[in-house]
């Protein structure tokens, strides 16, 4: 189980580097200045105007232009393994079928890659009234075909129009059908911090697709979001946050025996003030990389 942390996305953007994507920036591109990023591309599912008339509600704000547009749960004008990192902010919620995005974005990172993903956790969001969405209805959604996944988004909308916009009746149904007709992005999923840990476990020990949880992050005080990043590769194995606890002695005792070869050797060349300040950048994601 995850034990709650705090890390801020200024503090997680430290894993991105080299060249990749941002999925749905729109208003909140991820601040890239003190990171070794050298090319981000924004990748959204309708150009700027286009985008400017769907979202009315962020017309007085500066939204990124998208450099590429794509469905950003296939990307599929994107070559497989070809991504240092993939920003993917407030987004998961919003598609229909996240497993396959998942899955999907895993085959577009190189080895070595991470998947930098906030989440909105529902208590904290306008969500909060909404049952959070069990990991069978994933499996259903990930398993049913386009047109049946479209039959079951209904039941979606008709959760935004009743309990987040609190009507009923014909007003409820009359606004259903108006979201639908215009393929208006809603939060298909909801979660928390607690429950995304099914997804997860799910996609990696069932599905067999092997992200290494890099890094974590669960709710801020004050804050509505939790963060995840997710590596490709094996060198992400020996990251801190697949313990799914906070930093402490059992931590760097862990990491010390995982890399005993290599500690030994630091410690012999570099001395012993050298290896503990390198452990300790270690344990923030740095070290044995």
């Amino acid at each position: 189980m995850f034990k709650k942390r705090w890390r801020t996305r200024d503090q997680m953007k430290r894993f991105l580097s080299g060249t990749g994507i941002e999925i749905g920036a729109l208003h909140q591109p991820v601040n890239l200045e003190k990171t070794d990023v050298q090319k981000v591309l924004y990748v959204d599912s309708l150009p700027i105007e286009a985008l400017r008339a769907h979202y009315p509600e962020l017309k007085d704000l500066s939204i990124v232009s998208p450099d590429i547009v794509d469905d950003g749960a296939t990307l599929s004008s994107i070559d497989d393994g070809s991504l240092d990192f993939i920003v993917a902010n407030h987004l998961i919620e919003h598609l229909d079928n996240p497993l396959q995005a998942l899955e999907n974005w895993f085959a577009k990172l190189k080895n070595g890659g991470v998947l930098f993903m906030a989440v909105p956790d529902k208590r904290y969001t306008f969500d909060i009234n909404r049952p959070v969405t069990p990991i069978v209805h994933l499996i259903e959604d990930y398993q049913a075909g386009d047109e049946e996944r479209k039959r079951r988004n209904h039941a979606h909308y008709v959760e935004t129009a009743e309990l987040i916009e609190n009507r009923n009746g014909q007003d409820a149904a009359d606004r259903v059908e108006s979201l639908i007709a215009r393929d208006y992005s809603i939060h298909h999923h909801v979660w928390t911090f607690e429950s995304f840990e099914t997804v997860l476990d799910h996609l990696i020990e069932k599905m067999k697709v092997p992200y290494r949880i890099v890094d974590y992050s669960s709710p801020m005080p004050g804050g509505n979001e939790f963060i995840f990043i997710l590596g490709k590769g094996e060198q992400f194995r020996n990251m801190p946050g697949e313990m799914r606890s906070t930093f402490d002695f059992h931590t760097a005792f862990w990491a010390f025996h995982s890399n005993a070869e290599k500690s030994v050797h630091i410690i012999r060349q570099e001395g012993l003030k050298s290896f503990l300040h390198k452990l300790r950048v270690f344990l923030y994601g740095r070290f044995f990389s």
